[in-house]
């Protein structure tokens, strides 16, 4: 009888089981959630429209720089900490003096297409940038006149430069050097180029190709030769604007799916549109307060102490925090903080109204006739503060005249149109106190803007600075490849620029971007420029599908044959 009894059990037991997994089974196969499906088209409104989608001309039109970045590669390309890595080269070496520098090409590099991309495209490229009949940007020709270029094979390219340059290969990202096909070109003179069909009609060899454009948009479809993933949407296409302003304006009706940046001024409206996910990113660029240190437009800047009380004056903090949120972040230093020859630990000027009064008094600075401005030998303490005629700028401009003013400074702002300050103040230096931005992609050398031999009008050392010890340390970092001995120069001359103020650091750059809600995946991490904002655009979807849980975890991005 008890037998019977457990067996009766044991089967009542199994039949519970039985039924456990057939509903677990049923659960399995049949419970469905949503997962991102391909399809859709994401829509940008940009700022201005393209004129040359040609690598060697892109660098004046900020539309055109962004589609020369989707449509070309470099041999090098930047990650998002601003560290070299292969793009169409696979790898590359320096020699022991920094003035040789030899790449060798991966072997699966092609055109739009289909056709092998080899040292020959290089070296025609090389060659184009040399040429004084083709409108390269003049600094940039000027490296490349200085660099033999030698194809070895076809996939291997050799460029010997006349003195030793360490940052060299920096130059040889997309930013500045954009490979295009000799096939193709190679029936243009260089004069005749910047009014070739091919400049519209780009064939490039990177992620995206162009497939349609017009005077209102233009159409990029994904280059899967040239990607590790299949994109879940179809293509991204970018409508063209008169401003930003326009573009958030089409935003709000559902006209576009991305605007290209949010300026600071937008930025409170962009924030109140609850159909719009906003993405602040750091910039490669610094706002600077440079100082004329040698003018006989004012003389008292040439004095160190006067400089570093305007720097210990700037209330920075509140200028980022309440003046304009979102401009940028808190700088300190003339190098970004994510590069690796940045120093935390360097002593700058820090916000100290208090030690900014003690530094005039010191330098015989006192309000003699009670006017709130301080004077010296029946001379007042103050100068013109020009600025490009941007809103934010202005509003910094602003900012800084009336911390200035408590501590007996007048700072009279002059906004001025970004060509008119370029032209008609910076390069003739002709100027006391301007802001001014700088882009500051990759490699950190400092020498362009900072070395004796860079005073304006032939280089872009606005200040006028002349320090010997800083000049030595520029001039030994870009000679040597010796990381440890670049670090410590780059150490010393940020101590040095810290104590002698040539400028003063105001801001990083941040750069705003604004996506539709109906975007998903979108991230955006740190932009060495603004192309880089479309780094993860394989992972963006807008459309869903239903599938069951068995079918979800065999799901996978769809890799790309290489």
């Amino acid at each position: 009888m008890s037998r019977h009894i457990r067996w009766q059990a044991i089967l009542a037991l199994l039949g519970l089981l039985l039924i456990v997994a057939l509903l677990s089974y049923v659960t399995y196969s049949y419970t469905t959630e949503y997962v991102p499906a391909r399809g859709g088209v994401f829509v940008e409104g940009v700022a201005g429209n393209p004129q040359y989608i040609n690598p060697l001309l892109c660098q004046y039109n900020p539309v055109d720089q962004d589609l020369c970045a989707l449509v070309f590669n470099g041999l090098l390309k930047f990650d998002e900490h601003g560290n070299l890595q292969p793009d169409l080269a696979e790898s590359w070496e320096a020699s022991p003096a920094s003035d040789v520098f030899t790449f060798t090409l991966r072997a699966d590099a092609r055109w739009h297409d289909g056709l092998r991309i080899s040292a020959d495209d290089v070296i025609y490229t090389v060659n184009l940038m040399q040429d004084p009949d083709l409108q390269v940007l003049p600094d940039l020709a000027t490296l490349w006149r200085s660099v033999i270029a030698e194809a070895v094979d076809e996939r291997t390219v050799v460029f010997r430069l006349s003195e030793p340059y360490a940052p060299f290969p920096d130059y040889t990202t997309i930013r500045w050097f954009g490979v295009i096909p000799k096939h193709y070109w190679q029936r243009y003179t260089p004069r005749e180029m910047p009014k070739a069909m091919l400049n519209t009609q780009p064939i490039g060899s990177g992620p995206f190709r162009v497939t349609e454009l017009d005077s209102q948009h233009i159409r990029l479809e994904p280059n899967l030769r040239a990607l590790d993933t299949v994109p879940y949407l179809d293509a991204l296409e970018f409508r063209f604007y008169p401003d930003y302003a326009s573009i958030l304006a089409a935003a709000e009706v559902g006209d576009v799916q991305g605007v290209s940046r949010v300026l600071p001024e937008l930025l409170p409206q962009a924030e109140a549109d609850p159909n719009l996910q906003l993405f602040t990113s750091p910039l490669s660029d610094i706002t600077f307060l440079v100082l004329n240190v040698d003018t006989a437009n004012a003389p008292f800047l040439q004095d160190v102490q006067v400089r570093q009380a305007l720097a210990h004056a700037i209330d920075k903090q509140r200028l980022v925090d309440t003046i304009l949120p979102g401009v940028g972040m808190v700088a300190n230093s003339p190098l970004l903080p994510n590069s690796w020859a940045y120093d935390p630990d360097i002593a700058t000027p820090d916000y100290d109204p208090t030690q900014a009064q003690n530094l005039l008094d010191e330098a015989g600075w006192v309000d003699s006739d009670g006017d709130g401005i301080r004077d010296q030998n029946g001379v007042d303490l103050e100068f013109v503060l020009l600025s490009d005629d941007a809103p934010h700028s202005q509003l910094i401009s602003r900012s800084i005249s009336d911390d200035l003013a408590k501590i007996g400074v007048r700072a009279v702002p002059q906004p001025v149109s970004f060509t008119g300050l370029v032209t008609d103040f910076l390069v003739p230096r002709n100027f006391s106190a301007a802001l001014v931005n700088w882009e500051m992609i990759g490699d950190p050398d400092p020498y362009p803007l900072w070395h004796s031999t860079q005073e304006s009008p032939t280089g872009q050392n606005y200040s006028g600075w002349n320090n010997r010890q800083a000049d030595l340390a520029m001039e030994q970092a870009r000679r040597t490849s010796d990381m440890a001995q670049r670090l410590q120069l780059y150490r010393e001359f940020q101590t040095l620029f810290a104590d002698d103020v040539p400028a003063i650091p105001l801001t990083y750059g941040l750069y705003t971007y604004a996506v539709s809600t109906q975007v998903k995946d979108v991230q955006v991490g740190m932009l060495n420029m603004a192309a880089d904002r479309f780094q993860t655009f394989s992972k963006w979807y807008m459309l869903t599908r239903q599938v069951t849980l068995s079918e979800r975890r065999t799901l996978q991005f769809d890799k790309l044959p290489k």
